[in-house]
């Protein structure tokens, strides 16, 4: 039984406020997934953990895409408005533990409860506008979340950085708990729950354990590629056939349950899985931008840290400008193919023009082309949600919307793996290497947009 559908009012204080804490919310999740990067050695030092360098950083990884995925079965048996405020529970208590670590051993563990917590936040602030929201009124909505989640992942780097050096890393930690309680305050009460006379409805045990190995064992594969073990060995490929063969557990235990973690029925409608490529191919994009610029702007242009992040700006605004724009867009004509095809062709421009202009790049030009990348991703960050949503059956959007959610982070997961694969230096080699893989990533959206409809009915 699908839950009863609310809607945020188009003015007033309650709905205007009920937004804004999710937005909150759905920023400091997704900040907290990129602003330990550069602030690692700083952690690590103190500490004294430069052995585990990397396990804060893939704890968070692995538990906020497991829990991305398994949101939707969560707030389908037990209502958003209870895992929601738990997820921002727990993410600022783990936010807490984190900042008391006294070995970076016990923060890779309290990173992996907060992984946890951040991924039901990210999941649920987008399964909210499924709940909450008609489809063409989700455009602006959503095109505010993607500006969200996208000015995180550019902008959470420099801010780790500049606060590990200048501050404390404690306070990358610390802060999240006065926000959590300023998102809780001003959302976590207008929610829906379960609908009135609704039938409980069990949670899938059996199909999230096997979804959770499933996707555990490929973003372990993908996330440690490189840096523990190279892409070709044993190791990769062991984890991508545990995967393989954990896809095809959950596909035979999910068969015929009435209220599946996984919906595999998703998968045989094309605008659905259309929405999965476009978001796997967006979030490559963005985060081939966001690994790969700042190597090329320091060790290649020979720019220090701090000015190669300012740098990166026009990038950060271009994509707030295409995420609203085409939430706006979307709601004014309803033409979802057209958004999508629009996104995936300037990212291409992009691309091609990084990868032709490789040798000649300059600091002006790098900085004139990220902004040409960040307004095509931008563009396309709010599709692969919409249509999911639209294509699934009403009592599947939640559910849809985490798996969307999951392929999205996927294909960041997997860019960050091939740009250290494509590029080990910030060469002109290097440069045509990483962005002729967004241009394959660009083309595979474009082929993915023609299974979009072309107009999503009001």
């Amino acid at each position: 039984m699908q839950e009863k559908p609310m809607s945020i009012p188009a003015t007033g204080a309650v709905g205007k406020s009920t937004v804004a804490g999710l937005m909150l919310a759905l920023f400091v999740a997704a900040l907290d997934s990129t602003v330990v990067a550069t602030a690692m050695p700083t952690v690590a030092a103190a500490l004294g953990g430069e052995a585990h360098y990397a396990w804060p950083m893939t704890a968070y990884l692995v538990a906020s895409t497991v829990s991305t995925l398994l949101c939707g079965g969560l707030a389908f048996s037990f209502g958003l408005r209870r895992v929601y405020v738990a997820g921002l529970a727990l993410f600022a208590a783990s936010s807490v533990l984190c900042a008391l670590a006294p070995t970076i051993e016990a923060l890779a563990a309290f990173r992996l409860l907060q992984g946890v917590g951040g991924g039901v936040l990210e999941a649920g602030v987008f399964i909210a506008a499924a709940m909450m929201l008609a489809p063409r009124d989700r455009g602006p909505y959503l095109g505010a979340a993607s500006a969200m989640y996208g000015i995180a992942s550019v902008v959470g780097p420099v801010i780790g950085g500049a606060v590990a050096q200048g501050l404390s890393w404690h306070v990358i930690f610390v802060v999240n708990l006065p926000i959590s309680i300023v998102a809780l305050f001003l959302s976590g009460r207008c929610l829906p729950g379960r609908a009135p006379g609704a039938p409980v409805v069990g949670f899938d045990v059996s199909g999230s354990v096997a979804a959770s190995l499933c996707v555990l064992s490929l973003v372990l594969a993908f996330s440690l590629a490189g840096s523990v073990f190279p892409m070709a060995s044993p190791q990769f490929v062991a984890l991508v056939v545990l995967s393989v063969a954990c896809a095809a557990l959950l596909s035979r235990v999910e068969r015929g349950k009435a209220a599946p973690t996984v919906p595999m029925g998703l998968f045989r409608r094309g605008q659905v899985v259309a929405g999965f490529v476009s978001g796997f191919c967006v979030q490559f994009a963005l985060m081939a931008g966001v690994s790969y610029l700042p190597r090329l702007l320091q060790e290649g242009l020979g720019m220090a840290a701090a000015s190669s992040g300012a740098v990166l700006i026009p990038m950060t605004l271009a994509l707030m400008v295409g995420s609203n724009t085409s939430g706006a867009a979307f709601r004014a004509t309803g033409r979802l193919r057209a958004i999508a095809a629009a996104s995936s062709a300037v990212v291409l421009a992009a691309s091609v023009t990084f990868s032709a202009m490789s040798p000649m790049l300059a600091v002006a030009s790098c900085a004139a082309v990220a902004a040409v990348l960040g307004l095509g991703v931008g563009i396309g960050m709010p599709v692969s949600n919409l249509a999911a949503q639209t294509g699934a059956d009403p009592a599947d959007a939640g559910r849809a919307t985490s798996m969307a959610m999951f392929f999205r982070g996927f294909g960041g997961t997997v860019s960050t793996a091939a740009c250290g694969m494509l590029a080990p230096a910030a060469t002109a080699a290097g440069t045509a290497g990483v962005f002729g893989a967004v241009c394959v990533a660009a083309v595979a959206g474009l082929v993915a947009s023609r299974f979009i409809p072309r107009e999503i009915p009001s």
